[in-house]
């Protein structure tokens, strides 16, 4: 069993590889994602798709009918939609479907609880660390129990909702040497990676 922190660093390795990938193999790696995300973590990725579909509609619109280039025969030319906006719209939305789809296939991994776990341990650095995953734990707390709330709520929750982070448990599994090759082995990618670009 992986510990959070491997698999939360795995994912962010994967959304930073994916900033990099052609745009062919960013789409056929899409589609990959959706399709297991839907099998895999269907509710979560369904419910996750459903609250970004205004994300994904204005990135689709902003590339489709800002983006120069030449345009379209027939009916997509009439519309002023050219082949490179269509190009870079596709490529944008892979890469935020793969990025949510991997989310939502994570998150059926290892539940809010081991997310948060996660986010502990990499936020441990910093003093604030406990109450952004408190305040992270209640707004996943309404998303999950389907609640409606203003996004400013969110901000603006009174210490009234959270009495101390000491009543709230997260588990903490311990590491394994899988755990520490593994986040090794993706520090020493990125590194190259960073120094190689």
């Amino acid at each position: 069993m992986w510990h959070p922190v491997s698999l939360l660093l795995s994912w962010l390795a994967f959304a930073l590889i994916l900033q990099w990938l052609p745009p062919p193999l960013l789409m056929g790696l899409a589609a990959l994602c959706l399709v297991l995300a839907l099998t895999l973590a269907a509710e979560r990725s369904r419910n996750l798709l459903m609250r970004s579909r205004w994300l994904l509609l204005s990135l689709a619109v902003l590339f489709l009918l800002l983006t120069p280039g030449e345009f379209l025969p027939g009916i997509g030319g009439d519309l002023r939609l050219t082949y490179e906006g269509l190009w870079h719209a596709g490529e944008q939305l892979s890469r935020l479907l793969a990025m949510l789809a991997s989310l939502a296939l994570l998150h059926q991994q290892v539940g809010t609880s081991g997310l948060l776990t996660g986010l502990y341990c990499l936020l441990r650095p910093f003093a604030w660390r406990e109450r952004t995953v408190v305040r992270l734990m209640l707004v996943l707390e309404f998303v999950e129990q389907k609640q409606r709330i203003d996004w400013r709520e969110w901000f603006t929750l009174k210490d009234s909702h959270v009495t101390s982070p000491e009543s709230f448990s997260l588990p903490m599994p311990p590491f394994h040497w899988q755990d520490k090759l593994l986040i090794g082995s993706l520090l020493a990618m990125i590194s190259a990676l960073v120094f190689w670009l």
